[in-house]
């Protein structure tokens, strides 16, 4: 019988098709014929099988994928505490931690902005961190933002071998300007936060200091 996939999970190893019957059919990757081809089952593939019934339902048995042709799309951007996204590719991903700022908010669109810029298309693993800063004898707290910026994409069937290359050249090209933006701006947050926290630890100094020459000049001036 001939069908189309409709969803498959890679990390549960199955998924669902639509036979020509109508029918639904569950699909495990055990019944693949040819297991080196697990990258090509995405939704909208078609496939041939043997129909059998089970006491759980209709299954597909002896699944072959018929010639197909798979291209990389780059999905819409999105942030998540995920490390992994389920159902995409991780093309590549950069770990950076961004300078501190002091509304959250703003924080968070902050490193939205960064991806954006480097190129990417996701932030995965966000995080993010609180700080006490001190100037003079106000405390005040801000935030910064850690994660991954990536580049995700997502498979989808195509009709030529062309179609196929084309897709492969475009994520190249991605990647190329993804990588040499990412160094650009990996260098400009490490200098302004390590600024911020040089200039924390130095006011850490300064108020004992002050507080010890104060005190010692009370005691010379009672003797």
């Amino acid at each position: 019988m001939k069908g189309i996939i409709v969803a498959y999970i890679s990390s549960k190893k199955y998924g669902f098709i639509n036979g020509e019957d109508g029918e639904s059919y569950f699909l495990h990757f055990s019944n693949l014929l040819d297991k080196s081809s697990e990258d090509k089952l995405i939704k909208g593939v078609s496939v041939e099988f043997d129909p059998i019934p089970t006491p759980k339902g209709l299954a597909a048995k002896d699944v072959c994928i018929q010639e197909t042709y798979v291209k990389k799309k780059m999905v819409e951007f999105f942030i998540t505490k995920q490390k992994i996204p389920k159902g995409f590719n991780v093309e590549a991903s950069h770990p950076i931690s961004t300078h501190f700022i002091q509304d959250p908010s703003e924080g968070r669109e902050y490193i939205k902005q960064l991806a954006i810029e480097a190129g990417a298309n996701a932030i995965l693993g966000l995080e993010f961190e609180k700080k006490t800063f001190s100037k003079g004898n106000y405390n005040y707290t801000k935030h910064a933002f850690k994660g991954d910026i990536s580049l995700v994409s997502e498979n989808l069937p195509c009709c030529t071998k062309r179609d196929e290359l084309e897709s492969a050249l475009e994520l190249d090209s991605l990647l190329a300007n993804f990588n040499s933006q990412f160094k650009v701006i990996q260098d400009r947050e490490h200098q302004l936060r390590g600024k911020q926290l040089k200039s924390s630890h130095t006011g850490c100094f300064i108020a004992p200091a002050i507080l010890f020459v104060v005190i010692m000049f009370i005691f010379i001036s009672c003797n």
